[in-house]
């Protein structure tokens, strides 16, 4: 970005702005793949964790490995990339937008922006803030809380250094500005990071439960799990239904229909009968691998 300063005869003039030190830090943050690594990791056991936990199953009981953790966070990753970089764009397009029309108007009404804008700042902070603290309360959803937070921490840094390049301020301004650039520009570069990790992690948790939803109201069209068994076994739930076999000659003496398949992991099957809600009570199924005595057949 270019910021705006005064030329000699009050009007504006283009000269580059340095947030260098706030991308260094950030490439510093990010750049390490263990890092990236960890993170990916975290958003994929968030997104996890709302999807089976919706169910009743419990994360360590599944058995996933650190790659499907990690493979799961691709979807909140890209949701969160493509978001960064529209803001990214609508920023830039702004910054221009908003020099072009500085340049026709007097330093006063200039001064009056950065206040208007300073203001907005400060207000997205601690609406930020105090999302933070109050999760649960009703006007603070999961996602406008650290939208603010990080808004409202790189509008007040935009709006502090183009004030001090764009007006006159005196000069015990400017030198305060000046030498507290580094450690402003730290803090704020740190702000934003933490309200886009905020952000991602509840934006995987969102997307775990929307999952899970999807899955709770598609459960009737899913493929069928058909269980047999060698002996009668305690499956029950809303939909479930034993039929004995009567073939004589048969391996299994029961089968068990009725039945939906929820994952497949670490040589158990969690099942879910067919009528399961979020609100009957109904219980997932936990089958081990055992061809001696169970046998799960998927089927249309």
């Amino acid at each position: 970005m270019r910021g705006l300063v005064t030329d000699g005869d009050g009007g504006t003039t283009g000269t580059p702005t340095d947030f260098g030190p706030l991308i260094d830090f950030a490439t510093r943050v990010l750049a390490p793949a263990g890092a990236l690594s960890a993170v990916l990791y975290y958003f994929g056991y968030v997104r996890v964790q709302a999807l089976y936990g919706y169910f009743g199953a419990d994360v360590g009981s599944l058995g996933f490995s650190t790659v499907d953790y990690v493979v799961s966070s691709a979807g909140t990753f890209f949701v969160l990339l493509v978001t960064l970089l529209v803001a990214g764009v609508v920023a830039v397009a702004g910054h221009y937008l908003l020099q072009h029309v500085l340049e026709h108007v007097d330093v006063e009404r200039r001064r009056l922006v950065w206040v208007g804008l300073g203001l907005t700042a400060t207000a997205l902070l601690v609406l930020g803030v105090v999302g933070l603290f109050r999760r649960a309360h009703p006007l603070f959803s999961p996602l406008f809380a650290p939208c603010a937070l990080g808004a409202g921490t790189a509008l007040l840094e935009y709006a502090t250094t183009m004030a001090a390049a764009s007006t006159k301020a005196t000069d015990g301004v400017t030198a305060a500005l000046h030498r507290t650039g580094t450690v402003r520009r730290a803090l704020a570069g740190g702000l934003i990071l933490a309200s886009i990790f905020w952000l991602a992690a509840n934006v995987a948790l969102q997307r775990g439960v929307d999952s899970a939803r999807a899955i709770e109201l598609q459960l009737p069209s899913q493929h069928q799990a058909v269980v047999y068994s060698r002996d009668r076994i305690q499956i029950s739930g809303p939909g479930v239904n034993v039929v004995p076999v009567e073939t004589p000659s048969a391996a299994f003496a029961f089968r068990y229909n009725g039945l939906r398949t929820l994952v497949h992991s670490g040589g158990r099957w969690f099942l879910l009968p067919v009528g399961w809600t979020h609100d009957n009570g109904a219980t997932v199924i936990l089958l081990r691998d055992n061809m001696d005595t169970v046998r799960v057949d998927l089927a249309p």
